[in-house]
């Protein structure tokens, strides 16, 4: 049976006239121009902006194809250290070795460096390239001159990966989990030529995808901060490694680890940097590292472990980006007499546990005038309560000199309480005797709050390492 559709010569006059009105309408339809959402403001292009917080972000810059860079950091063709940084380093080395640790460094490139093709014209002819490249691979052959082992990551410099899967975030200073992945092959390429690999067991991993990250990017949100407006998030796949063998201890065995990486937030999980590395190297690690520390929470915290001092690893990789200056003095200071356990293995010369109050507490005097000289001892202050983060000290010399000492832990640092540090023997203050130890609480400390402060000698094997 056919059937017949039959139209109304009305009703099909109709149909004409509304379809011609809709020609009309969209012929009439507004026009917008549009513009570029994320343009740099003139705050952005101000020095003054970038004070506080936002220093770190001094100063933005319009990259192609939506990229941001930080003039001071991404930009930066000198790095590395000073010779007295270089010094402490190898002593760091030297001290490490004592204890049968070998000390590898993974040496992160800047990403103007690593991506200098994205900076705007006008601002790569003034980017010396380079010079940026010369001196990095300088400082990685004076690190190797000073007997650490060091990964080639020059690479990364001429790869930038594969379409959709990009090495660097066009506007976060952290890699991808794919530049993760590629840098983890050339360090685990290195950590194979290390004897002391040689002896530690194998074990496969296997790496999957878990997901995507949102990244919304750190320089897009100062952006966002300056100027009122940023670009939308980059997204890009999450990874976990697992072991192979289902059978095997996820978790691994970390008190006993033989390998140990302390590093930044690029070594953090969110990147899965570590595990990448267990893939390629195919050996257990156990992961340290402390995003939002800098280049040293983590070693301070893995250094002052109880895991550390029990149970050294046989090598120890240490992630440093190279827009860090690695000389502070301070950290040293505190890093040196940790290796040694501070006054826990030694008889303290003095040894006072204190009561706390709001202000100033004088904790210990040298009663005695036992000869406590700054280049001889250290100081090993422990809180009654784990989450003091803080210690804001002054220690008075009987030259009447002063020194005023405030040491701080970021917050991602598990808390112990505990603050380690050899007296300060720099120029000056090189062989002055401690007179006291005074310590600054501030109006809403814990009650109850107690510190046991001792003053010990520093361990004849550390005497020559912990100098200047």
């Amino acid at each position: 049976m056919k059937r017949k559709f039959l139209f109304a010569p009305a009703a099909l006059t109709m149909a004409i006239g509304l379809f011609g009105n809709a020609m009309a309408q969209a012929a009439e339809a507004p026009q917008y121009a549009i513009e570029d959402c994320c343009s740099l403001c003139p705050q952005a292009l101000d020095d003054n902006t970038y004070t506080g917080d936002m220093s770190e972000f001094s100063k933005l810059v319009q990259g192609q194809d939506d990229w941001l860079f930080r003039t001071r950091t991404d930009l930066m063709t000198q790095m590395g250290t000073t010779p007295e940084g270089y010094d402490h380093l190898q002593k760091l080395r030297d001290a490490l070795k004592a204890r049968g640790t070998e000390l590898m460094i993974v040496y992160i490139p800047t990403r103007g460096m690593a991506n200098a093709a994205m900076l705007p014209p006008e601002v790569r002819k003034t980017y010396d390239l380079d010079l940026a490249r010369s001196n990095y691979l300088h400082v990685v052959e004076i690190m190797r001159g000073l007997g650490i082992r060091v990964a080639d990551l020059t690479p990364l410099l001429d790869h930038h990966g594969e379409p959709g899967k990009p090495f660097f975030y066009k506007r976060d200073h952290h890699w991808t989990p794919y530049g993760a992945d590629y840098a983890s092959r050339l360090v685990a390429d290195e950590l194979k030529k290390s004897d002391a690999y040689k002896q530690i067991p194998r074990k496969e991993f296997v790496s999957r995808t878990d997901g995507l990250a949102n990244k919304i990017g750190s320089l897009n949100q100062a952006l966002d901060k300056i100027c009122g407006n940023r670009y939308a998030s980059q997204y890009q796949n999450r990874f976990v490694t697992e072991p192979k063998d289902e059978s095997s201890d996820l978790f691994g065995d970390a008190e006993n680890a033989q390998i140990v990486l302390a590093g930044t937030s690029f070594s953090t999980p969110q990147y899965n940097f570590a595990g990448f590395l267990k893939e390629h190297a195919q050996v257990d690690i156990d992961n340290r590292s402390v995003s939002g520390g800098g280049f040293h929470s983590s070693m301070l915290q893995y250094l002052g472990s109880q895991e550390f001092q029990e149970h050294p690893p046989k090598v120890l990789i240490w992630e440093i980006t190279s827009y860090y200056d690695i000389s502070m003095p301070i950290f040293y200071r505190q890093i040196m007499p940790m290796l040694a356990n501070g006054c826990r293995t030694t008889a303290p010369a003095i040894s006072k546990k204190v009561a706390l109050r709001p202000g100033v507490n004088e904790i210990l005097v040298n009663t005695g005038l036992l000869p406590i000289t700054s280049e001889s001892y250290v100081a090993d202050i422990q809180f009654s309560q784990p989450e003091i983060k803080e210690l804001q000290s002054s220690i008075w010399y009987m030259s009447g000199s002063k020194e005023k000492l405030r040491i701080e832990r970021t917050r991602e640092v598990e808390g112990d309480g505990r603050f380690v540090f050899r007296l300060r023997d720099d120029g000056e203050w090189a062989g002055q005797t401690l007179l006291s130890m005074e310590i600054e609480m501030p109006p809403d400390m814990p009650q109850g709050l107690q510190v046991e402060a001792n003053i010990c000698p520093r361990k004849p094997g550390l005497m020559q390492a912990t100098a200047n």
